[in-house]
C-alpha cells in the first residue's frame, strides 16, 4: 500500500485504529493493522481501500490473548517490522517458553510434512528449492529466540546459519548451496532427505528443551 492510502485508512478508522505496522515479509512490505474491534459493517464501507492488496488484519486481543498460541507469528512480525502510526502495542508482548517450544515443534513437524508434499507435486525443482528456503530461515530465527530471547538477529543469511549451527549444535552445510544455486539437479532428492533429517533432528532438540529455560 502507498503511504497516502495508509494515511487515509489512518483518517477512517479514527479512533478505532491502535496502530499500523510495515512488515518486511521477504521482499514485501505488508501493512500490519492493529484496530480495538471489528465490525464488518462498519468495515464494509471503507473496503476499496484494502481490495487486491496485502495487509494483516489484527485486534487488540490477537496481540494480549492470542499470544500463546499465535506467538510465533507475532514474534517474527514484531522483530521485522517498523511502526507507521499509532502505539507500539508489539513492544509490550512477552512471550513464554512453553509457549514457543510447543509452537515451534508443531511449525517443524508441520515443515516435515509441507516437505514430503510439495517435493512430490512439485515438477519445477529450482522454483521448490527457492521456496524453501524463507520458511527455513524463520524456523532458525524462532529457535534462536527460544535459546535467546534478548538476542539481535543478523540479516545475513549464512550469518544467521552459522550462529543457529551453535547455538542449537546443528550443522548446515547443504543450506549454504541452497543460499549459493549450487545444487545439481541430480543431487537434489538426497539434499531433500537430509534437508528432512536435518528437521527431525530439530524438532527432537526443540522437544526436548526445558520449559523453565
Amino acid at each position: 500500500m502507498t503511504s497516502k492510502k495508509l494515511n487515509n485508512i489512518v483518517t477512517a478508522l479514527k479512533d478505532w485504529l491502535v496502530s499500523i505496522y510495515l512488515y518486511q515479509k521477504g521482499i514485501e512490505r505488508i501493512p500490519v493493522f492493529i484496530v480495538k474491534e471489528v465490525d464488518f459493517i462498519f468495515l464494509d464501507s471503507i473496503r476499496d481501500f484494502f481490495v487486491r492488496e496485502k495487509f494483516i488484519l489484527l485486534t487488540q486481543d490477537d496481540i494480549r490473548e492470542g499470544n500463546d498460541v499465535f506467538c510465533l507469528k507475532l514474534l517474527h512480525i514484531r522483530n521485522h517490522s517498523e511502526l507507521f502510526h499509532g502505539a507500539d502495542i508489539l513492544s509490550t508482548i512477552s512471550f513464554l517458553i512453553p509457549h514457543l517450544r510447543s509452537a515451534l515443534e508443531l511449525e517443524i513437524r508441520n515443515k516435515r510434512i509441507q516437505l514430503r508434499e510439495e517435493y512430490l507435486s512439485q515438477h519445477k525443482w529450482r522454483v521448490f528449492l527457492r521456496q524453501l528456503l524463507p520458511g527455513m530461515q524463520i524456523l532458525r530465527e524462532w529457535a534462536l529466540y527460544l535459546k535467546y530471547p534478548d538476542i539481535t538477529l543478523p540479516k545475513d543469511s549464512k550469518e544467521l546459519l552459522s550462529l543457529f549451527d551453535v547455538a542449537w549444535s546443528c550443522n548446515s552445510q547443504h543450506f549454504y548451496y541452497l543460499i549459493d544455486d549450487k545444487v545439481e539437479e541430480r543431487n537434489i532428492p538426497s539434499l531433500i532427505q537430509n534437508v528432512h533429517h536435518y528437521l527431525s533432528e530439530l524438532c527432537i532438540k526443540i522437544n526436548s528443551y526445558p520449559n523453565n529455560s
